[in-house]
C-alpha cells in the first residue's frame, strides 16, 4: 500500500540538516525594550514573567553576533527563550 503522506526530499548525502533552528517571532515590547507578548501560531500570548536576560556579543573574527536573550514564562506557564538579533533587528524563539 502506498504511503498517503507526502514525503520531504532527503538532503544530499554528506549534508547535515540543522536541528533546533531558531524561528522568527513577532514581539510586543514594554518599557526598557523588554518583551510583554509574543505572537505564537497566529495568537498573541502574554508574558507572565521574565526570569533572566543576558546579552551575547561574539564571533567578531567571522561574522559578528550581537543578541539580547530573554528567558520568559508565558501566562500559560510555558517557559521559552527568545532573543533579539541586534544586527538584524529581528526576534526569534530559540528551541529548547
Amino acid at each position: 500500500m502506498a504511503n498517503p503522506r507526502p514525503t520531504k526530499p532527503k538532503p544530499p548525502a554528506g549534508k547535515l540538516r540543522p536541528l533546533n533552528r531558531p524561528r522568527p517571532v513577532r514581539v510586543r515590547l514594554g518599557g526598557a525594550g523588554v518583551p510583554v507578548s509574543l505572537e505564537i501560531r497566529g495568537r498573541w500570548r502574554r508574558i507572565g514573567a521574565v526570569l533572566d536576560q543576558w546579552r551575547i556579543d561574539d564571533e567578531w573574527w567571522r561574522e559578528p553576533i550581537s543578541r539580547a536573550y530573554f528567558s520568559i514564562v508565558l501566562e500559560t506557564g510555558a517557559q521559552l527563550t527568545a532573543y533579539h538579533d541586534l544586527m538584524l533587528d529581528r526576534w526569534f524563539l530559540q528551541p529548547e
